[in-house]
């Protein structure tokens, strides 16, 4: 058996996101990526069963680094909303700083192969958010709705802002996105909420 490398391998999956972002999901090929990357068409079997595991590799590994990125010294004691808004500024400025890495998650996303990704998995690159939605909630300061729901009016739009960015349609000064931070909180707080909590 043929002995693994991590620096090809890492040669592998840079070559695949950017021929993938460029190309599209079903029109970049395993040969065009082992030439990209500098390997043998054989070589990427090594590490990938096919293309459709490559992908699925590619998109795990990349949600991992973002969660670790996003999430790495988030301080779950700080007040519900100052964590919220902490949590959702380190996920713009990730995905600004990796751009190549939201256009391929988004490809991926909006693909058939989605749906063969464990929808619990998923869900578990989001536990910190979660949890802080419960501890919103059990304060009563964020309304009493399903995480997934709080998810979908407050992180999505946040992402939708990276993709006007990336595509040039809007780019928000400071204070414009301290002013989105403070929409997308106002979207799931408790109307009668008053301040700040931590406990």
């Amino acid at each position: 058996m043929r002995s693994r490398d991590s620096k090809k391998e890492e040669a592998i999956c840079e070559a695949s996101i950017d021929l993938i972002n460029r190309k599209g999901l079903s029109e970049t090929s395993m040969s065009q990526i082992a030439k990209q990357a500098n390997v043998s068409p054989a070589t990427i079997y090594i590490y990938f069963k096919n293309k459709e595991d490559l992908l699925r590799q590619l998109y795990l590994k990349i949600q991992r680094d973002a969660r670790t990125n996003i999430f790495t010294g988030y301080e779950g004691f700080l007040p519900i909303d100052e964590s919220f808004k902490i949590l959702l500024r380190k996920a713009y400025q990730y995905f600004l700083r990796k751009p190549e890495h939201f256009i391929f998650l988004e490809q991926y996303a909006n693909s058939p192969l989605i749906d063969k990704i464990d929808s619990k998995e998923l869900e578990s690159y989001f536990d910190p958010l979660f949890t802080l939605f419960e501890r919103g909630k059990q304060n009563r300061l964020i309304k009493d709705l399903p995480n997934e729901m709080l998810l979908s009016f407050t992180f999505y739009p946040i992402m939708q802002l990276v993709k006007f960015h990336q595509s040039g349609k809007l780019r928000l000064e400071y204070a414009e996105f301290e002013a989105t931070l403070k929409l997308a909180w106002n979207n799931i707080k408790r109307e009668r909420s008053i301040g700040s909590f931590t406990s």
